[in-house]
């Protein structure tokens, strides 16, 4: 039991507040950075961003523990290291914003904002005095210290591990909230600015336990976070479903039987979170059994809600696996569903789960071509990333669960998101595609346009894809950093099937030429047109591409 006479101090801080109260220090045999920028980080940026679009309060970051070494005199953070150190990486992208803002416009609320975050919050440093605030351990401290806390740009690229995710953390942040400023007048850029960077110092709280006996400091810390295996939320609700069911318990528990039977080995979890976020506002897994609890209160809601999850449950599975399973008698709707899976595409599961009650299959289908052109534009080609429309889907879905929303009704929602077709362009002419499925699918739909006749085999087993300047320069007269540069583009990639043939793949063009012009696939055969293959070419051929690609996906249209 914790000895209550050795807590120092216990309270709720602004995420500010606990970075300004004092100097901390990582000990030495903490890990390193951890926070991968897919994971942790996003899930960091969803929160501030669900935070300010939706003007809320507070944010509960988690909690802090203190060990206060009286020998050493020394602060050293025990737990909480990790959302210590990306507050600091947040802080260093906002401090960069401001910077930038107030070298184009000369408004001092951003330079005084950037001597803010450096002086007050980070903390100044020289050859001669070290007060920065924030101190991480051995292995990555001069990294955060320079790249981070002081901003020096880097000369070369980090290898150690956790100065890579330190570097990803930083540019994901940088990149996400440029894209907030994006299309923004000066004035419009440092009020959003302005927005991000209160709403996290303000309202972003940590739970400060600080303790100046180290044994203690450990058993806080293993009291926050218990080692028992945590119960899964799927397991929380259906206790709760159990438990408030009263009189209609056996139904409920018969309901929840069969969803459990059909969903054969799914995650109950992470399909409960989808058709919740189909029907009403959107939630992360960890809110997403509080939300349940509030919401389902009565055994009738407790039943309707199980009926409702084993009436959804084989369109789920469909969009899971839809090579394996079938649904839809309209089977396009189910290619198409196969492309998005190709594509990584996962965030536009609530929509189709709110179809699903309401609407003809002939409506489905146009509103799943229009999900497909805004996943090709807005995040394959674009680059943008496919999570920070997960709100934007669950707002549609619920808008046709409570709304009735029509299906045009929803392409004009996907509309106001969608890339313009200038941009599109824009984006589509330096396009670099590096995952083999995804390059594979873009070309075989253009493909697939170009030579109606005959369909490329879709299966990506059966059909290669040709880098034609190949992945090893060999003989080509190619510098390197064009190489590295140009070797992924669109314009340099092509299908080759039976004629595929692994000797020729390093070859210089002209002898590739012998290949090509006896391939089936069209793309492919035309490649002997060209005299030779530079940079000029691919860029060129990259353009003839998107003038298919516009027309594959296309701006959306409601008829």
């Amino acid at each position: 039991m914790v000895n209550i006479l050795t807590i120092k101090k216990f309270n709720f801080y602004t995420i500010e507040q606990y970075l300004v109260s004092d100097k901390f220090y990582i000990p030495e045999y903490q890990r390193e950075y951890s926070w991968e920028k897919d994971a942790q980080v996003k899930d960091f940026w969803l929160d501030l961003v669900d935070l300010v679009e939706n003007n809320r309060e507070s944010h509960f970051f988690g909690q802090v523990v203190i060990h206060d070494d009286i020998e050493e005199k020394k602060k050293y953070v025990i737990d909480g290291q990790q959302r210590s150190s990306t507050s600091i990486i947040f802080l260093a992208v906002v401090r960069q914003l401001f910077d930038e803002l107030y070298t184009q416009t000369k408004k001092e609320g951003a330079l005084n904002k950037f001597e803010d975050i450096r002086l007050k919050i980070m903390g100044r440093w020289s050859e001669e005095e070290n007060e920065l605030r924030f101190h991480l351990g051995k292995i990555d401290n001069l990294f955060f210290r320079d790249f981070i806390q002081r901003g020096i740009p880097l000369v070369e690229e980090p290898t150690e591990a956790s100065h890579i995710r330190i570097k990803e953390a930083y540019d994901f942040l940088y990149e996400q909230l440029s894209f907030e400023l994006e299309n923004l007048d000066n004035t419009q850029k440092y009020e959003r600015l302005v927005e991000f960077y209160n709403g996290f110092k303000d309202k972003f709280n940590v739970m400060c336990v600080e303790t100046d006996d180290m044994n203690e400091a450990f058993i806080i810390f293993e009291t926050l976070n218990a080692r028992g295996k945590k119960l899964e939320t799927s397991d929380l609700l259906k206790n709760h479903l159990f438990r408030t069911s009263a009189n209609l318990i056996e139904e409920v528990k018969n309901e929840w039987l069969k969803m459990q039977e059909k969903a054969e080995g799914l995650d109950l979890t992470k399909y409960i979170r989808t058709f919740w976020n189909s029907r009403h506002d959107f939630v992360r897994e960890r809110d997403l059994y509080k939300n349940l609890k509030d919401t389902i209160k009565t055994p009738s809601d407790c039943l309707s809600f199980t009926k409702d999850l084993v009436e959804s449950i084989e369109i789920y599975k469909m969009l899971i696996d839809p090579e394996n399973e079938n649904y839809f008698n309209d089977k396009d709707i189910e290619i198409i569903i196969s492309n998005l899976k190709t594509l990584n595409a996962s965030t536009y599961y609530p929509i189709m789960l709110a179809m699903n009650v309401k609407f003809q299959e002939s409506e489905i289908k146009k509103v799943i071509t229009s999900i497909e052109s805004f996943i090709v534009r807005n995040c394959v080609i674009a680059g943008r990333v496919a999570n920070r429309y997960e709100m934007l889907f669950a707002k549609i879905a619920k808008n046709i669960f409570i709304n009735n929303s029509s299906y045009e009704d929803i392409i004009k929602s996907l509309k106001t998101e969608l890339v313009t077709d200038d941009e599109f362009e824009n984006y589509f002419s330096v396009a670099t595609i590096k995952s083999v499925p995804v390059a594979k699918f873009i070309l075989r739909r253009i493909c697939n346009y170009q030579q109606r006749e005959m369909i490329v085999n879709p299966s990506n087993m059966e059909i290669h894809l040709e880098h034609i300047m190949p992945k090893k320069i060999g003989d080509w007269k190619v510098h390197e950093d064009v190489h590295q540069k140009y070797l992924n583009r669109l314009g340099n990639l092509t299908l080759l099937a039976d004629e595929y043939n692994k000797s020729i793949k390093n070859k210089v063009f002209e002898k590739k030429k012998e290949v090509y012009k006896n391939s089936k696939i069209e793309m492919t055969k035309k490649l002997c047109s060209y005299r030779e293959w530079t940079i000029t070419t691919i860029e060129e051929r990259q353009k003839e591409l998107f003038d298919v690609a516009k027309v594959v996906w296309p701006d959306l249209k409601t008829t």
